[in-house]
């Protein structure tokens, strides 16, 4: 029988499409016929820096301090005197808090007085000293005459100072009227604050 007669041939329509559908299924095909799966794009692991962050600064030594007194000024019936604190080592270091400040004889061999009390409305801060920078404490002295006679006004040669932390005072030459009675205070000290740039920085 012939196939055209008793629907035996495929429509061309059928067969068009199945062709496309094979054609469809093997595009996938590795060329030894095995399937293929999509590839994954390919994940770079993170780069991590190798770069360290600067290493802290070490708190400052005895030995690489130069400590100094600054100019007097006088404002509010009292004198105030900045106490410089000079980095003299090659590498930054740290100072934060109040120096111990206190007043010394004239023959600079004993204590003359209470020490300096701390001002409360001077907070401590971390300072960071460049090489040649400085760190400035001031310090403030009252008028003694203002106290009676209980005071004992005495005139001193100088102060003794220890810079926070550290455990090797230095004596500067300071000439003041204070009170030998420690139960009268006539020396203030504040927090330690930044000094001015090392000249040529």
């Amino acid at each position: 029988m012939d196939a055209s007669a008793g629907g035996g041939r495929l429509p061309a329509a059928f067969v068009a499409a199945s062709a496309a559908v094979l054609v469809a299924g093997c595009s996938t095909s590795s060329p030894s016929g095995a399937l293929t799966r999509p590839s994954s794009p390919s994940v770079t692991p993170a780069q991590h820096s190798s770069l360290s962050p600067p290493a802290a600064s070490e708190s400052c030594k005895s030995t690489s301090l130069s400590i100094l007194v600054g100019n007097a000024r006088t404002a509010a019936g009292k004198v105030s005197y900045p106490i410089r604190f000079q980095n003299i080592s090659a590498t930054p270091c740290t100072l934060s808090g109040f120096p111990a400040v206190s007043f010394i004889s004239k023959n600079y061999l004993r204590r003359v007085g209470s020490p300096a009390k701390r001002n409360r409305g001077s907070p401590p801060h971390l300072i960071t000293v460049p090489p040649e920078g400085t760190a400035i404490a001031l310090i403030s002295v009252v008028n003694a005459d203002k106290y009676p006679g209980a005071c004992d006004q005495t005139q001193v040669g100088g102060i003794l100072v220890n810079p926070p932390r550290l455990t090797h005072p230095v004596r500067l030459p300071l000439s003041a009227l204070t009170c030998a009675n420690p139960k009268y205070h006539v020396l203030t000290v504040n927090a330690l604050v930044q000094g001015p740039p090392a000249v040529g920085d």
